[in-house]
């Protein structure tokens, strides 16, 4: 029972390990509903390819006037964004036992695994006063091999995890 248990485990403490983290801060004295429409401010060192920085404008555009907020020239609010792309580096322990009173039998795994990552950054901040007044941030493991439609994907499904978190509830 307990080796079946250990098993259905595993796989899914694994995959849960690979899935994007989202990071979310807010000023708490700003009225969200006040801030109805958005523009962007004009992307420098955003750390992305041109390519890239086209997909994200795009799937933030996208989102944010699915839920409602309109572009415009003069907006309530101005949103920034960029990312950063780094190595990862994870230990991970795997290890197996066997014994019994006068012996046993025992090995531990411990391999050392490296893996792209990007930590995406969007910034949203008053219109008026260029006030930062909500940040978020998602975590992900990346694929730099990634082409054309499956990176736009990509892109737009990490957007989709930050924005999800817009407006906070308080």
């Amino acid at each position: 029972m307990k080796a079946s248990l250990s098993l259905i485990l595993l796989p899914i403490i694994l995959l849960s390990c690979n899935s994007p983290k989202v990071f979310t801060d807010y000023a708490s004295d700003v009225e969200f509903e006040e801030h109805k429409s958005f523009a962007f401010y004009a992307i420098e060192n955003s750390g992305l390819s041109q390519l890239d920085e086209d997909r994200i404008f795009v799937a933030i555009q996208d989102t944010l006037t699915a839920k409602g907020f309109k572009e415009k020239l003069i907006p309530d609010f101005k949103v920034n964004f960029y990312a950063e792309v780094f190595n990862q580096t994870s230990n991970s322990n795997f290890g197996i036992g066997i014994g019994g009173y006068n012996g046993g039998i025992g090995g531990t795994i411990s391999p050392q695994n490296t893996k792209r990552s990007i930590a995406l950054t969007v910034e949203f901040a008053d219109g008026l006063t260029n006030n930062l007044f909500w940040q978020g941030v998602v975590e992900a493991s990346f694929n730099e091999n990634l082409k054309g439609k499956e990176r736009e994907e990509f892109f737009r499904s990490l957007v989709g995890k930050i924005l999800q978190k817009y407006p906070p509830e308080k």
